[in-house]
């Protein structure tokens, strides 16, 4: 016969292995669920604190928004207003919300408009004209400092 002392050693050593498992599949799941995304977040951000240019619009993490004028290995300088800069470290940008233009993207943006096809001929202000009648005339009312909603 067995004894008790056998039956509750052969009984645990299996608890022991399923415990053991339970427990690696808990951090595999950890690494994956929470670890894992947020290293890729960090080197993204990274990333993009790394290629900011001149040109681009920026947000840092205070908050403030403004344009990049200079940036070097560790600083970035923002100009916030009319002549008005300011420099901050590359880790307090949070967020660039319109990239800097290269000189190729610029070039192939900018087009030029001949003069003739940038004045409006004496039909296009008759089809102009022709369309507010339709509309109902100047719209004078609609922006006329008339909230859309009432105020209490």
């Amino acid at each position: 016969m067995l004894s008790a002392a056998d039956v509750l050693a052969q009984s645990s050593g299996g608890s022991n292995l399923t415990f053991i498992i339970m427990i690696v599949g808990f951090i595999a799941l950890m690494y994956f669920v929470m670890i894992r995304p947020q290293k890729k977040r960090q080197r993204e951000q990274q990333n993009m604190q790394n290629t900011v240019a001149p040109g681009a619009r920026v947000m840092t993490i205070g908050g403030l928004y403004g344009t990049v004028v200079d940036a070097d290995e560790e600083t970035v300088t923002l100009e916030a207003s009319d002549d008005n800069f300011l420099v901050f470290a590359r880790q307090a940008i949070a967020k660039v919300l319109t990239p800097a233009e290269t000189e190729a993207e610029a070039e192939t943006v900018e087009e030029v408009v001949a003069e003739e096809d940038a004045t409006l001929t004496d039909e296009d202000l008759d089809k102009l004209r022709a369309t507010d009648g339709e509309t109902g005339g100047d719209d004078k009312d609609k922006h006329a400092g008339k909230p859309d909603r009432k105020e209490y």
